[in-house]
């Protein structure tokens, strides 16, 4: 198991490299110091690189592994570091000063937290259903095949076969340095998501936030049950919260700031996380509607060539499902035009929709994060940031009401199905609506 752990470790330094070499190429990084300050940032853009290119490459029988990874990390590297501003003068690190102390004890005590969990996580077998049967499963047939020719990715008996490759493919990379398909150790491939998640948010936001905020955001993320419940489940319910709150958060400061770095991160990233899971491109959806919404005359073309490069990423999966005749077997969207099964079949949206506000609340499970961002949101608007305010509660309501649709037009019975899945599709939502907190509240500041 220890030989498992170094080789799942070198899996993920080597995504880590391949970040590296990005952040120059998408403007996250000109100089050296900047690269070396924003390692973390490059861990998590190299996890969603990583796990794009391979679901994709998996579609036409070329997978990731040994030989590919070393060789995309050396590319990658060859490439980024060429950009770096290598004759510029490398000031030495400033001395943190005393405004920062309580933001990094908060994110002393989240590491601390993480790396407990890790002493779980490296022992846990994969117990669960949905871990095993669905994306275990998945995982493990494209380590075996390469490419996704298994009945459990087209015969109706399996689930889920909507249910893109970004998750699968990943922990496929890892068993492919593994040399053999081990479900104890590929846990810790989700808890590197979890310390990308929260690396990536503090590199890449704070200096558009008031860093305590975002590191007592990240605490009460981290720290609320549901988080870690079903990060030990090997389920893709919380990876898709982690990317997209990332991609929504840094999508949110681009709209206030005009960084140039930001876009291309969000665009990455809200990528990743439409490419884990089907509803993925729902929030991706909601998210680009509502920035469009609110943004300035001279983002709205950024922001069209940004959608045009996300779907560019999720649509060889949508061309795969349709040339293997695998269709969503759980709803069908075409109800929508359909006047008379809409209003007989109403009750569906009212029920989907007290459970899901039953859900949010649920202070067992989710340690009300949903007040943490309700409180966040009323003090942005009393603080005067009336448009970020206006895209993050847009992408939030155009967010619920896309998945109230997905539950009006399923055809699996209304009780049983939300009963199953209620408390993990409100994940990103939770996720998404306390990190855009920090920003939204950061915008009533002026401008460094």
């Amino acid at each position: 198991m220890t030989e498992h752990i170094v080789l799942l470790c070198l899996a993920n330094v080597l995504m880590l490299a391949v970040g590296a070499g990005l952040l120059p190429l998408l403007r996250l990084a000109e100089t050296p110091r900047e690269l070396l300050v924003r390692l973390p940032l490059a861990y998590a853009v190299g996890i969603a690189a990583v796990g794009v290119a391979a679901a994709n490459l998996a579609l036409v029988d070329v997978s990731v592994g040994r030989v590919g990874l070393p060789l995309v990390a050396a590319g990658s590297l060859a490439l980024g570091l060429r950009r770096l501003g290598w004759g510029r003068p490398v000031a030495l690190l400033p001395r943190p000063p005393w405004r920062l102390v309580p933001a990094f004890a908060l994110l002393l005590v989240t590491a601390a937290y993480l790396a407990n969990a890790a002493r779980l996580l490296a022992v846990k077998p994969l117990l669960e259903n949905d871990g095993w049967a669905l994306w275990g499963m998945r995982a493990r047939a494209l380590y075996e095949f390469g490419h996704p020719v298994a009945p459990v990715f087209t015969e109706s008996w399996y689930p889920g076969l909507q249910y893109p490759l970004f998750l699968p493919e990943l922990e496929a990379i890892d068993f492919r340095f593994l040399g053999a398909f081990d479900g104890t150790t590929v846990h810790l491939q989700e808890l590197g998501l979890a310390v990308a998640f929260v690396g990536a948010a503090w590199t890449l936001l704070r200096r558009h936030v008031e860093p305590v905020l975002l590191a007592a955001s990240l605490l009460a993320i981290v720290a609320a049950p549901m988080f870690f419940q079903q990060l030990q489940a090997n389920a893709a319910d919380i990876p898709v919260a982690m990317l997209l709150a990332l991609g929504v958060a840094a999508l949110a400061a681009w709209l206030r700031s005009g960084d140039r770095g930001l876009l291309p991160a969000a665009t990455l990233l809200l990528a990743a996380g439409a490419l884990t899971k089907n509803e993925g491109e729902l929030y991706v959806v909601a998210a680009f509607a509502a920035a469009f919404a609110v943004s300035r005359r001279t983002q709205k073309r950024p922001l069209v060539q940004a959608l045009a490069a996300t779907l560019a990423c999720v649509a060889p999966w949508h061309v795969w499902l349709l040339a293997h005749g695998v269709t969503a077997t759980s709803f069908s969207l075409s109800h929508l035009l359909q006047p008379h099964y809409l209003t007989s079949h109403w009750f569906r949206v009212v029920s989907a929709q007290h459970q899901l506000f039953a859900h949010i609340q649920l202070a067992s499970n989710t340690s009300r994060l949903s007040l943490v961002a309700g409180v966040g949101f009323a003090c942005a608007v009393a603080l005067g940031s009336f448009r970020l305010t206006a895209f993050g509660a847009g992408w939030l309501v155009l967010s619920f009401a896309g998945l109230l649709c997905v539950y009006w037009t399923s055809a699996l019975p209304l009780q049983p199905d939300l009963n199953h899945s209620a408390d993990r599709t409100i994940d990103t939502l939770l996720v998404g609506g306390v990190l855009l907190v920090p920003v939204l509240m950061g915008a009533a500041r002026p401008r460094r």
